[in-house]
């Protein structure tokens, strides 16, 4: 139960630590605005020199800043309703096979004197046919006692069910990228992989040793995998808090660090519906100085990222969309981005083909529960001595006799 009314008390008894938040967005916005203003007025060569070599500023511009007044790429259809969009945006995705593919997970239930979790992952190929041909699917991996062991005192057993689950997530964007690239017609229109989240994976950075590994080796896997098959790969990131362009100006501007701003705010009030930035190559840092950041070492197996900002609902700021270089030096970033402007009509205001995975892959409260019941009558069964607690029998007693 939500206690409203002890909440307003709490709520009012900070105003001032929310207000002061408040206060210094709103100044560092206005800040980064005004350079932002100056920053679309250099060319692509002029925003260059003034990073003045900096290995890592955030960004880089391409070719495509100078062909982007004001830092936005209009987008030229426009419809009177709903109706009209959707039926651009069929028309859009007609032949073009589209992947996404999404995770869930459970882990071991505190009641148990024996960890158990198992990781779900669920896929979604839809082939845009006017028939309506699309696959779905979903594995479940269980993870046993040996696969959640805490090997030292930094390692925690919730980290090794998300590294799983993000290793079956990727594998399998991996191989349906593999599977299709090998039974794709020839001539065929372009397929499209969406991955539900960031491809940099930055967060990686502050791993320990090995499961920092396990991350990039994973994503190393999936970008290398879409590049030999020619099917471009798109990180979806819904809500940024990315702040590769608002590092770029604080060095091309000599800036304080806006520690509270983002990049997706910043650039919302110069896109409309459709619209995009131009593409940038990403050029972030470690926050360790004393280790190569995970995009170096993408970018050390050949495999460079950049990103553009797309604008996806009219209120809300713009979706960081994360590609691989090779797809914006092969020419099909355009045709890439229409896919996507199309998938997120047909969803809605989110890409269809991701939500459709999301919808499959969800593991609800009642689904856990029906985990642990089985896991404790596999145990009784197997006279494996599973101890559980007083609380959590009383409540599988409840649900499941």
């Amino acid at each position: 139960m939500i206690l409203r009314d002890k909440i307003l008390v709490q709520l009012h008894r900070k105003e001032a630590s929310f207000r002061e938040f408040d206060a210094s967005l709103h100044d560092e916005s206005k800040i980064y605005e005004e350079k932002l203003r100056q920053l679309a007025e250099l060319s692509s060569a002029e925003l260059i020199a003034r990073l003045g070599g900096q290995k890592t500023p955030g960004a880089l511009p391409t070719a495509e800043f100078d062909a982007a007044p004001n830092l936005c790429l209009p987008f030229p259809n426009q419809w009177n309703n709903h109706a009209e969009a959707r039926a651009w945006a069929c028309e859009a995705l007609l032949g073009h096979t589209t992947f996404a593919v999404d995770g869930s997970q459970i882990p071991p239930h505190p009641g148990f004197s024996i960890p158990v979790a198992a990781v779900q992952v669920a896929w979604f190929e839809n082939h845009h046919t006017r028939e309506g041909s699309y696959i779905k699917g979903t594995e479940i991996e269980v993870l046993s006692p040996g696969d959640l062991r805490v090997e030292n005192e930094n390692d925690r057993a919730e980290q090794k069910i998300n590294a799983r689950r993000f290793e079956l997530e990727v594998g399998k964007l991996c191989s349906l990228i593999a599977d299709f690239a090998k039974r794709r017609p020839a001539n065929s229109s372009l397929p499209v992989a969406l991955f539900d989240s960031s491809l940099v994976i930055s967060f990686a950075d502050r791993l320990q040793e090995k499961m920092r590994e396990r991350h990039v080796n994973a994503m190393l896997e999936l970008l290398q995998c879409s590049e030999q098959a020619g099917i471009p790969l798109i990180g979806y990131v819904d809500a940024s808090d990315a702040r590769d362009l608002i590092r770029m100006i604080g060095h091309c501007f000599g800036l304080p660090d806006a520690g509270q701003l983002h990049d997706a705010e910043l650039i919302s009030g110069l896109l409309h519906w459709g619209a995009r930035t131009p593409f940038f190559e990403c050029k972030r840092g470690s926050a360790d100085m004393n280790q190569p950041s995970v995009l170096e070492m993408f970018e050390s197996q050949g495999q460079p990222l950049g990103f553009v900002y797309l604008k996806t609902t009219a209120l809300l700021p713009p979706a960081r969309l994360e590609i691989p270089m090779w797809v914006y030096r092969q020419g099909l970033l355009d045709e890439v981005l229409d896919i996507v402007r199309a998938e997120v009509i047909v969803g809605n205001g989110y890409p269809y083909a991701i939500e459709a995975a999301d919808a499959t892959a969800v593991i609800n409260t009642r689904d856990r529960e029906s985990f642990y019941a089985l896991f404790q009558q596999f145990a009784e069964k197997q006279g494996i001595d599973l101890r559980v607690s007083p609380k959590a029998a009383s409540k599988v007693r409840r649900r499941y006799n």
